[in-house]
This record gives C-alpha cells, structure tokens and sequence, in this order.
C-alpha cells in the first residue's frame, strides 16, 4: 500500500479581532485558491477570487487551527505566512495572551510582518488589490517601501518578539490602516505592557526612527520663507550618536544627528548657489529636529515609556548607572532632557552656480 499526500492549507495571512467573550478572538486566515491562481486546462481562470478568507472563533491560533482542519479537511501549513494583522481592539485588551502561542510553536514564520490594525483585522484580509493576485502578498510587499520612506515601523515577526522579551512588554509595532483602494501604512503603534495605548504619527514615527538610528531613506519637503520656493530633500544616509551628558538632577542625553542627502526637486527650474545649499540644509535641519521633538514628547509625556532605546543605552554603554537607577527607570525617563543636534549635508545640488 502507499501512503496518502497530506494535503495542506497554505496560510498566506492571519488577522486577529476581538469577540464579545474576552477569552475568545475570531481569527481570519488568507488561503490561496490554487485552482482559480493555476486556471483551467484551457488556460483560463474560473473568474472566482484566488484568495479566500475563512474565519473561526478559537481562544488562540492553535485551537483555531485545528477548527478549520476539521472544517475544511485539511491542515493548516504556517511556513509561508507572509502577514499577522491584530484588530486595534485585541492590542487594547492585551497581546500577551494572543502572541503567546504563536512564540510556543516553531512552525509559524518568524520572518513574517505583523502590524496593528487601525480597526479591524478581518477588513484590512479582506482588501481587495489589483497589485497582487495574493493579499498577503501584497500586505507584505509594501514594507519592501521602507528603504523609500522612514514613516512607519520596519521589522518582522521575530524582531518584535525579541523587542517585546528585551524591554518587558514595550515595542513599536507598524500601523496599518484600511483605505478606500489597498491599505496604508504609516505611522506606529505604541504598545506598553503589552497593550496598544495610542499612535504615533507619521511625522513623529520619522522622528523617533532618526533617533533609533532606522532611517534608510524617506523624504523630507522644505520651504523657502523668502522666495517661497519648495525643495524636496531626499535621504540617502542618516546616522546617530546619543552621548549621556549628566544624571542630577535628571538624566540629561545628547543625541546627535548626521543625514547626508539629495535635492531631488526644486519649484523654480534655475541655478541652486551657495547660500540657497546653505538655507536648505538648515531648513532639513530644523525640520528633522521638529519631528525628533515630536515624537520624543509623545513617548515621554503622553505614553511615558522609553520606546527610544535610552535604558538598552545605559545598559550597554553605562552600567553602573544603569545598575543604580534601573527599577526608577520609568519615572525617570518621564522628566530627562532630551537635547538633539541635526546636521544635514547636501551630495547633489544639481544644476548649481
């Protein structure tokens, strides 16, 4: 006798949402049609959708698994999964009981994404996109962006559990969104002890990523207050240093910024001199230092938590204070100086004088 093939549901995406009974979450899971993708004979598809999106209420991933083995007589296969997607409402309650048992099994993808939802998980599965055949594809291919654009949190499945476990259920997650046409992605979701307790915006995801030293490219648009010209930076290096300058009576940090760059349009087609390349440095200047404040003000005043990395700083690079002030870390991250030095310089002027 031969054996049978196991056949298998290869899971592309999963999104997490809340129920009425807090010990019970309905998990949707993307599962390619692989007959409408291959088509027909003739070479035609059927004219159905090539991903489905089933749904179960389970009290987590495991049991949901094994209900829609049950249900669709096959077993579900997690070594492809592209997406994790969890409903805003789920992240306010809690994640801890949910990521729980995806970090327990070794068969799901640590190198998938996994972002918070604005809303609900199951829209943003069910979003329809011309980009890709597959939505989980497609969820996924958007981060491919981050080398473009700094405004969102870049990091995958396995990132995030290492974030999580090294400063005790405190992260930044990315923040996705549905839209009229496909999802948008920008911006952060603060999570502290393990709950989602507001966002960051664009603006201030930049900022706080210049301080994390995560910036690999992004834009920056600058206006001239005199001729009223608009320049569009382009970011083609960033670095950070974050110096300690005192701890009485509050901790004081230097963090110092260093951003090379293109100007890659200009309003006005004409000559850029030297004291136009001078005034828009300054400009990106001051315009990254605004988004830096932004962001740093939002953690340290609204969320309190130190989602800038200082207390990894002092444990690494001082850790005889860190030692000292360590279980008083949260009070005083509250009220440390934050101070930020930006200096940006111009590669590529163009067509100069």
């Amino acid at each position: 006798t031969c054996a049978l093939p196991i056949w298998r549901l290869f899971v592309g995406g999963i999104g997490i949402d809340s129920t009425t009974d807090p010990t019970q979450y309905e998990f949707s899971f993307s599962l390619p049609v692989v007959r409408e993708m291959a088509g027909s004979e003739g070479g035609g598809g059927g004219g159905d959708k090539a991903v489905a999106i089933e749904s179960t209420v389970a009290e987590s991933i495991t049991e949901a698994a094994r209900n829609m083995a049950l249900r669709l007589s096959r077993d579900m296969f997690f070594e492809h999964l592209r997406i994790i997607v969890i409903g805003e409402d789920v992240a306010r309650q809690g994640l801890k009981q949910v990521i729980n048992p995806f970090i327990w099994q070794i068969y799901f993808n640590r190198r998938s994404r996994i972002a918070i939802a604005e809303g609900s998980a199951k829209e943003i599965m069910e979003t329809d996109t011309w980009v890709e055949k597959l939505r989980a594809e497609y969820l996924q291919s958007i981060y491919a962006n981050v080398e473009f654009n700094g405004k969102f949190i870049d990091g995958d499945f396995g990132d995030f559990i290492d974030q999580i476990y090294a400063f005790r259920g405190n992260a930044l997650l990315s923040k996705i969104a549905p839209r009229k046409e496909g999802v948008y992605i920008g911006g952060a979701a603060v999570i502290k002890d393990y709950k989602l307790v507001g966002w960051l915006s664009e603006e201030e995801t930049q900022g706080v990523n210049f301080v994390l030293g995560e910036i690999r490219g992004g834009s920056i648009v600058v206006n001239d207050p005199y001729s009223k010209d608009r320049a569009t930076f382009s970011i083609l290096r960033a670095n950070r240093k974050v110096y300690l300058l005192s701890t009485e009576p509050n901790f004081h940090f230097n963090v110092k910024i260093q951003v090379e760059g293109d100007v890659t349009e200009i309003t006005e087609e004409r000559k850029i001199g030297s004291e136009e390349i001078e005034l828009i440095q300054n400009l990106v200047a001051e315009n990254i230092k605004e988004q830096i404040n932004k962001g740093v003000y939002k953690l340290q005043k609204d969320y309190k938590v130190d989602l800038l990395r200082l207390n990894d700083y002092l444990y690494k690079y001082h850790p005889k204070i860190w030692d000292k002030y360590k279980d008083q870390w949260e009070l005083l991250f509250e009220d440390a100086q934050i101070s930020v030095d930006v200096h940006v310089q111009l590669q590529d002027f163009g067509v100069t004088e």
